[in-house]
């Protein structure tokens, strides 16, 4: 019986991993085709911004940075968003009852005074106190709201929605930095599509290790430390093949928190963000598509292949565990109450095929990961292994794992994803941690991800913490 169930296990973990490949493969594919297609509809930045700056077309946009205790990096980034370069737009700042300086710091930096408002309560938020404008022109773009603790980045977002009276908004966090064409690049796609556009991802990177000079990203480095330049692979992964190749079929499953794009009409109808969710980004969005479905009507989303936003990320394995074992509840719970769209051609292709990519190959990886070591412990101490078999497998494996992140590195040199300071030093470094991390960095992910699944269906009270904030380099005059 146990060798039964030995051989069935084996060959389970076989044609399971076959498919994985075959699926990322089938991304490469849609993220090259995508990569060709937008290089022929999109122009360079300049003919861009000549085209939309004097057009009466060119949309208003929102953009919505919540802020809690972000003392250390608050007016960095609120100068990072005041040097956007786009003709008409607005920068609310929601302060979630900070108790540090964060609020102090505003007010004295951009003269803000309190002045009357109408709020229209179009999505759930905690109680807004007050609305504060600057008495000086040059700040005339900024908004800050100062609204009771709502305890989750989600509430802050509502809040700003509640305030923003434009088409489209903008959700990002108030630690990162914003490349100045990014608006220019996001609502291109808007105005270039023939379809109705509900939401734009854009391609994000870490900031950690940039250097920064009043409020923009003036040298792009990768990170020297192992932990945010393990994340730098990922993030690029993401972007430029996984988000990258659903959009090219129209089934982008999540649009990030850090910075996206949302028709605010739709977003607001849909409900807005849910304060008690630990997905609030991927929640909305599929919130959004199951509006837009089932009321007959058409849409696109977008994804950005170059960079328009740095964030700050976890520098140490605690913090990243945090934060990733907080992911992985989020994963669980969109699973749980977005089930009816799992499988489900009604809800067109992120129904019939996104979904369910993510329940198969990221939502089951962890488990079969964890459940395949610890057999292979098993094995190993009844002398079950063939060591033969698993070489080969294992090798497989990683020879696809280093072609995976080789490919991305080669899209993001060929598509000018990123303008790296220092070229061939970026990556190098970049080159080295894809060697290393299916040994380092995979299996911390993997076991958070477990975690994370234990603590959702054992119910243990989810507690959302803000990463620490250490700042960014800044060039030295």
């Amino acid at each position: 019986m146990w060798i039964t169930i030995y051989y069935i296990f084996c060959y389970l973990v076989f044609g399971y991993t076959m498919l994985l490949m075959a699926s990322y493969m089938y991304l490469v594919i849609m993220s090259s085709r995508a990569q060709r297609n937008l290089g022929i509809n999109i122009p360079d930045d300049e003919t861009i911004k000549y085209f939309m700056q004097g057009s009466p077309l060119t949309p208003a946009v929102s953009i919505i940075a919540p802020a809690f205790n972000e003392e250390v990096t608050i007016l960095d980034n609120v100068n990072s968003l005041m040097k956007i370069d786009y003709p008409n737009y607005e920068i609310i700042i929601v302060n979630d009852a900070s108790t540090d300086h964060t609020m102090e710091l505003l007010i004295n930096e951009y003269k803000l005074v309190e002045v009357p408002y109408d709020i229209a309560m179009k999505v759930q938020s905690k109680p807004i106190k007050r609305v504060l404008k600057s008495t000086e022109e040059k700040y005339s773009k900024l908004v800050v709201v100062d609204k009771e603790h709502g305890g989750k980045k989600a509430d802050g977002s509502n809040a700003g929605i509640n305030v923003c009276s434009n088409k489209y908004f903008v959700c990002t966090d108030v630690d990162c930095i914003i490349e100045p064409m990014a608006l220019y690049r996001m609502m291109w796609i808007v105005l270039n599509s023939h379809r109705p556009v509900i939401g734009v991802s854009a391609t994000m990177l870490m900031s950690n290790g940039c250097i920064v000079e009043d409020g923009r990203v003036v040298e792009a480095a990768v990170p020297n430390t192992l932990v945010p330049m393990f994340q730098q692979l990922e993030y690029l992964r993401s972007f430029l093949i996984s988000k990258l190749g659903w959009s090219s079929i129209n089934a982008l499953p999540n649009i990030s928190g850090g910075f996206g794009l949302f028709d605010t009409d739709v977003a607001v109808k849909s409900g807005g963000y849910d304060p008690t969710s630990m997905a609030e980004d991927v929640d909305m969005l599929l919130r959004m598509v199951t509006y837009m479905k089932n009321t007959g009507q058409d849409f696109r989303l977008g994804q950005v292949p170059k960079v328009c936003c740095w964030t700050e990320g976890p520098g140490t394995v605690k913090t990243l565990c945090r934060q990733r074992m907080r992911w992985a509840r989020g994963l669980f719970e969109i699973i749980s109450n977005h089930r009816k769209l799992f499988f489900n051609p009604h809800y067109g292709p992120i129904g019939a095929f996104t979904l369910p990519y993510i329940f198969i190959f990221e939502f089951i990886a962890p488990v079969l990961e964890m459940t395949g070591f610890l057999f292979m412990i098993w094995l190993v101490l009844t002398g079950g292994v063939n060591w033969d078999s698993a070489i080969i497998l294992f090798g497989m494996i990683y020879i696809f794992s280093i072609f995976m992140s080789f490919f991305v590195l080669y899209f993001d040199y060929s598509a000018k994803a990123v303008e790296w300071q220092n070229t061939k030093i970026s990556y190098l470094k970049l080159l080295l941690v894809t060697f290393l991390e299916p040994f380092i960095y995979h299996p911390i992910i993997t076991y958070c991800s477990n975690v994370g699944y234990w603590r959702f269906i054992s119910n243990q009270t989810a507690v959302w913490k803000p990463i620490q904030r250490k700042g960014v380099k800044k060039k030295k005059s």
